[in-house]
């Protein structure tokens, strides 16, 4: 009987701790790279209709390279709100929501309603 018991008695290895959950901001990052992939402007992950991106668009995988980017566009201005600025896109009425899901980076290449901006 104690033979039995032996062979509940064998020392398991610990397992690993599970992982860390992503943050919502690392989430983010992944679904406007998967965008940048597929050849839509990021904030397609948030809007109703995929945007495509400028045919002028700097490449996304340069962030310096030249080309059309939300950074040189007229469209893209720094709104104010409890003390901070954050990037959105003012092109049309349905691009700017109070979340950081809809903060445009200045590296992004420029989609297809991009302007240039003119005030330097």
């Amino acid at each position: 009987m104690a033979d039995d018991l032996a062979l509940f008695d064998v020392d398991q290895p610990a397992l690993p701790p599970p992982a860390p959950a992503e943050s919502e901001g690392v989430k983010r990052s992944r679904r406007q790279a998967a965008m940048l992939a597929a050849g839509l402007h990021p904030l397609s992950a948030v809007l109703s209709s995929p945007l495509r991106l400028h045919a002028e668009a700097g490449p996304a995988d340069d962030r310096t390279a030249d080309g059309r980017r939300c950074g040189n566009c007229q469209f893209r201005k720094l709104l104010g709100h409890h003390n901070r600025r954050y990037p959105k896109c003012i092109y049309g009425d349905g691009r700017i929501s109070h979340g950081e899901a809809t903060d445009v980076r200045k590296w992004w290449p420029g989609c297809m309603n991009h302007e240039w901006r003119t005030d330097g």
